[in-house]
């Protein structure tokens, strides 16, 4: 009988970016100063383990368990009638997300999201309404909307300087009839501070969200 332990849960590299995401939400929140912000990013990206990228933010409050991006859902929905909605910061972006907006307004800001790997589908339906949607630099996206009376524009292309995030795809459809739709790709808010700790490493990493 084999009595070799198991090897310890690998940390991949979605996991590492979502605590890297969560360390960025709480330096945001002054639970970190600057340099140990700075500290626990850099831990990060050399961590090898699951156990020891959950180190990194177990005595943070409130606790986060570390979890795969395989476990992100795989069906959401947001819908706006008559009214506004905006939303952005640390989330879990689900593989198939519905958006529909009927004369209202959704802002969704995705740069610090938490992506699933592979492909991530994002159909949008702006009726008399208004889509923003802001998407981190570094994916591949593809974008097959179109627009009646309308208009279905995507920006994203033109973040150059980044190259593409081989493994992870966003692909857009869907429709704006009478209204808009604006898709746009943006570093994040703390990219700035991040780079430090990347830069000990010797490396580019790759980003979310």
């Amino acid at each position: 009988m084999d009595t070799t332990p198991s090897a310890a849960p690998i940390a991949t590299p979605a996991v590492r970016e979502q605590v890297v995401a969560t360390l960025q939400v709480r330096f945001a929140e002054d639970h970190l100063s600057i340099a140990e912000f700075e500290r626990r990013v850099a831990a990060a990206y050399q961590a090898r383990t699951l156990a020891e990228l959950d180190a990194l933010i177990t005595d943070l409050a409130p606790a986060v368990a570390v979890t795969d991006a395989a476990t992100v859902p795989s069906h959401g929905r947001i819908v706006t009638v008559l009214s506004n909605n905006e939303r952005g910061g640390a989330m879990s972006v689900p593989r198939h997300l519905e958006i529909v907006s009927v004369l209202g307004n959704i802002a969704l800001d995705l740069r610090d999201a938490i992506f699933g790997d592979s492909m991530t589908e994002i159909d949008i339906s702006a009726v008399f309404g208004n889509v923003e949607l802001t998407l981190p630099v570094g994916m591949r996206i593809e974008s097959h909307g179109n627009a009646f009376l309308g208009s279905f524009d995507d920006h994203s292309a033109h973040a150059s300087g980044y190259p593409a995030d081989s493994t992870r795809t966003i692909r857009i459809t869907g429709q704006a009839v009478f209204g808009s739709v604006e898709i746009g790709a943006a570093e994040s808010a703390n990219s700035s501070l991040m780079s430090r700790g990347r830069e000990t490493l010797g490396g580019t990493p790759r980003r979310l969200t």
